[in-house]
């Protein structure tokens, strides 16, 4: 008498099963790596945020102490353009946008009022992103 030889192997409704737990395990794990992609750009733009304000507050503390000449009287001692830090050799070049992929950012100068969206361009006091998306926490990006 011979034996049957037993076959090794996926049954139909083995391959099934696990196929219906791999695609339940892949739409838990979809939105959890966009929402990673999304605190990554979160942190890169307050990160790009903090070191321009900071070199924008380095450039008018130079310009206080008479680093660059500037005697005008009514001037406010902030630069006119961000690419006068780089200029003056305070920042290395102007940090992308991670929201908007450029280095066009949003500008208020001095006379501006504190939550403006929109500068007269007299100079640059702070900046914003020029995205009009929400973060995370329900706050907007623009008012960062």
């Amino acid at each position: 008498m011979q034996r049957l030889k037993k076959e090794h192997g996926l049954t139909l409704i083995e391959l099934i099963i696990s196929l219906v737990i791999l695609g339940i395990l892949a739409s838990i794990a979809l939105p959890l790596s966009e929402m990673a992609v999304k605190r990554t750009k979160e942190i890169e733009l307050r990160q790009n945020l903090r070191e321009l304000r900071q070199t924008i507050d380095k450039y008018k503390d130079n310009c206080d102490k008479g680093a660059y000449g500037i005697k005008t009287v009514g001037a406010s001692g902030y630069p006119k353009t961000l690419e006068e830090l780089a200029e003056k050799k305070l920042i290395r070049k102007i940090p992308v946008d991670p929201l908007t992929n450029t280095a066009d950012w949003g500008t208020r100068s001095f006379s501006d009022k504190y939550d403006s969206l929109i500068s007269d361009k007299t100079d640059i006091y702070d900046i914003f992103t020029t995205s009009d998306g929400t973060a995370l926490d329900g706050s907007k990006y623009n008012t960062w």
